[in-house]
């Protein structure tokens, strides 16, 4: 006879997130190049969501909004979004993985599994003890037989020793307002990241002037390493010579 399992009940109460997760950069192995993962999490995505389609019809704004393609036209709306992830409870956060500082493509692990690590470790910072979760998620290519979002899933829960991680999906970014909200906050990380690389001390770029835009919303100064109240980035080093992972301190919690 199969063993039974004690039904489980969540309160009604209990703390609840989705998570948006989206990369910018290159993610070549080769060792001066680098890319950036961001989340995005929060207590009422619909509300977010509601607030992100508003300032793109405010806006006049069509189509898929990406930090790459952010021009002297869709400045505007780039604020507006920033604006409302500001005004939302939103908490961001991001992983920076630089090859000139660890590169994790060099132990000979297929480039899919690793970005599952690098996500699954920026997850296990961004989730409270005591909270559920729903990732999101913005496909890269794996083999046949091989999910992203499953390991993703399995990985983090092993590594918090829960299920925290409830559900974790990939979607297409050109359909989701919250996946592309995650690609502007990873792309003004990576576009900072690269201006300081490159030595140039100008940010004076329309790209330039959105991350400030990001880093001015989120009481930073820049778009450092660093931990504020809701925006925390931090530079990837592997999972072994990481003793502190990113922790995003949120706004008082918004239950259901």
């Amino acid at each position: 006879m199969a063993r039974s399992i004690d039904p489980v009940t969540v309160p009604l109460r209990y703390p609840t997130a989705a998570v948006f997760v989206d990369e910018s950069g290159s993610k070549s192995t080769v060792g001066g190049e680098f890319f950036v993962v961001a989340a995005v999490k929060v207590r009422q995505p619909g509300l977010l969501a509601r607030a992100i389609r508003d300032a793109q019809d405010r806006t006049g704004y069509e189509g898929e909004l990406k930090f790459s393609g952010i021009t002297r036209g869709s400045v505007t709306v780039c604020s507006e979004v920033i604006a409302a992830l500001e005004a939302s409870d939103a908490t961001l956060a991001a992983c920076v993985v630089q090859g000139s500082i660890y590169n994790p493509f060099r132990q000979g692990k297929e480039a899919w599994r690793v970005h599952a690590e690098v996500i699954s470790q920026l997850l296990v910072g961004c989730i409270n003890r005591v909270e559920l979760v729903g990732v999101h998620l913005d496909g890269i290519s794996t083999p046949v037989g091989c999910s992203l979002e499953d390991e993703v899933r399995r990985m983090t829960n092993m590594r918090l020793g829960a299920t925290a991680v409830v559900t974790a999906v990939c979607l297409d970014s050109k359909t989701n307002d919250l996946l592309q909200a995650a690609d502007l906050v990873a792309g003004a990380i990576f576009h900072e990241r690269r201006r300081a690389l490159s030595g140039d001390a100008s940010p004076r770029s329309v790209k330039g002037r959105v991350a400030n835009r990001l880093a001015t919303a989120f009481d930073r100064p820049g778009l450092t390493d660093g931990r504020s109240g809701r925006l925390n980035i931090a530079t990837y080093r592997g999972r072994a010579a990481t003793r502190q992972p990113l922790k995003v301190v949120s706004r008082p919690s918004h239950a259901g």
